[in-house]
């Protein structure tokens, strides 16, 4: 096999493996409610790890169910078997900003931060939601920190963005949720998923070393187009009600301000991504069209 078709190959590997992920999760992509599944790969198996592995799995399962006293608990147990256990740790603050012990949810953050610095975007992308909830400012600033080292940067504008229409910054929302469409495109998932494969794969230099190489040159056209035609553009794009409601939200800012023709347009994108009727975007863009007409 010649170096153009194990490069292909590999590209291959990495697009299928992301974007299947990605369908499979981008409905839920909320950080408060959840850590990152590649960290689970990034753990070194101790003695006492199966253990760890069953309370957390337990303090997990009280963490959905909405227990939060009884996570706490299990969690802090998690780590007294597997003080390394980052993923324990991201969930124990969770457990504590759910049940309202801010402060305690920010020290757990940080402890993890200097344990493992490559959990950084997932821990900053927690900070700001906990902070949001009593320093406006920090929050922002943890935003902004997340964004800067984050390899999924739309799920991050987007994060961002939901954070400024929350508080009513509607003019900074749609600058930032309109920066997340941006990279709704399959080179800059591609993209993404190397920068991820970089922060997972720490431990095993050869990959990192040729995962930078993807990343510095970027994908082959003839993968791309496979993949356009064969996934993002056929499934991905064309059945997704989230994408369809970013792109819903941002005609509704414009709507509001009476651009019309600028509302129009991101309500027909909203529909190209998700033909249902049960889109908002249908009715308006419906409206937008009649005060187009009355012009």
């Amino acid at each position: 096999m010649n170096k153009n078709n194990k490069k292909i190959t590999l590209e291959s590997i990495i697009i299928t493996t992301f974007l299947f992920l990605v369908i499979c999760t981008i409905f839920g992509v909320i950080y408060i409610a959840e850590t990152d599944a590649p960290l689970l790969k990034k753990r070194i198996e101790t003695g006492k790890a199966a253990e760890a592995t069953v309370y957390f799995d337990f303090g997990t399962l009280y963490l959905k169910n909405n227990q939060y006293h009884e996570a706490i608990i299990t969690f802090e147990k998690t780590i007294t078997f597997d003080p390394d256990f980052c993923e324990a740790y991201i969930n124990l603050a969770i457990a504590y900003a759910k049940s309202g012990e801010n402060q305690k949810a920010i020290q757990t953050l940080e402890a993890v931060l200097k344990k493992d610095p490559d959990t950084d975007y997932l821990a900053y992308l927690n900070m700001a939601q906990v902070y949001k909830r009593f320093d406006n400012e920090k929050a922002e600033q943890a935003y902004k920190t997340a964004i800067s080292i984050h390899p999924y940067l739309q799920d991050a504008y987007f994060s961002f963005g939901e954070y400024y229409w929350t508080i009513n910054k509607r003019d900074e929302a749609v600058v930032n949720i309109k920066k997340g469409l941006e990279f709704q495109n399959l080179e800059s998932y591609y993209t993404s998923a190397v920068k991820s494969g970089i922060k997972t794969y720490v431990k095993f230099p050869e990959v990192i070393a040729n995962l930078k190489i993807l990343l510095e040159q970027g994908a082959s056209d003839e993968v791309m187009q496979k993949y356009d035609s064969m996934v993002f553009n056929h499934y991905y794009l064309k059945n997704n009600s989230y994408i369809a409601e970013k792109y819903d939200q941002v005609g509704y800012y414009y709507l509001r301000n009476g651009e019309f023709s600028e509302a129009s347009e991101y309500f027909e994108k909203s529909i190209t991504c998700w033909d249902s009727k049960k889109n908002r975007a249908y009715s308006h863009l419906e409206t937008a069209n009649n005060n187009l007409k009355k012009k």
